[in-house]
């Protein structure tokens, strides 16, 4: 199960998490959020992660032009849309080379994930807010079930440590790992690497 920890904002932090060899590394790229990396972000917290680790920018209703120079000189892998993004949209960053993982919310119905089908690397299925971003709150999994789609998708939406169960029992071919925030935080961009730890380390035993 792929492991994706989002909203990093500091590089000594940073560089512990890296040791720990998440998938994905997140930043946040959206001035509404608590762990947005700021206009001139640090140059370090990009050169950290290791050759196998992806970075992700996360960014919410931007222009394709800011997306792209962000993704040029920070040297990200991919980017995470995290807004009103449509196909189109998507699909002209695709075709520039870039990686898109679009975040939903599980209530969209399969006609509607099957229009990015063919733009996106993967979904990231997160609980819908009032606002932008994520909500630090689980949506009902259940959800889920009801998608018969090959589209790979990681699981965000207030997962925290006791999940592993009914992670590890989650039984959808579809499940390509999960997107870990605010539950595994001392303070919001500030992530408890000792939680992390045993989270990761129980997820990679099976």
């Amino acid at each position: 199960m792929k492991i994706k920890v989002c909203g990093m904002l500091l590089p000594e932090n940073l560089e512990q998490v890296c040791a720990l060899e998440p998938d994905y590394v997140g930043y946040i790229f959206y001035p509404g959020s608590k762990r947005f990396v700021g206009a001139n972000p640090d140059p370090a917290l990009f050169q950290i992660p290791g050759p196998g680790i992806r970075k992700v920018g996360v960014f919410v209703n931007e222009t394709i032009t800011s997306v792209k120079r962000s993704y040029e000189s920070n040297r990200l892998h991919m980017v995470q849309l995290h807004g009103d993004e449509s196909p189109a949209y998507c699909s002209t960053l695709s075709k520039e080379g870039i990686p898109v993982v679009k975040a939903l919310g599980a209530e969209n119905d399969e006609a509607g994930l099957e229009a990015y089908r063919e733009q996106v690397r993967f979904f990231l299925f997160d609980t819908p807010g009032q606002g932008y971003g994520g909500t630090g709150r689980k949506f009902d999994w259940d959800l889920l079930k009801r998608f018969t789609s090959t589209i790979p998708f990681l699981l965000g939406g207030g997962i925290d440590p006791d999940d592993v169960g009914a992670l590890l029992d989650m039984d959808h071919r579809g499940l390509l790992g999960v997107d870990l925030n605010s539950r595994f935080e001392l303070s919001p961009g500030i992530k408890d690497v000792e939680m992390l730890k045993e989270f990761m380390l129980k997820i990679r035993k099976h």
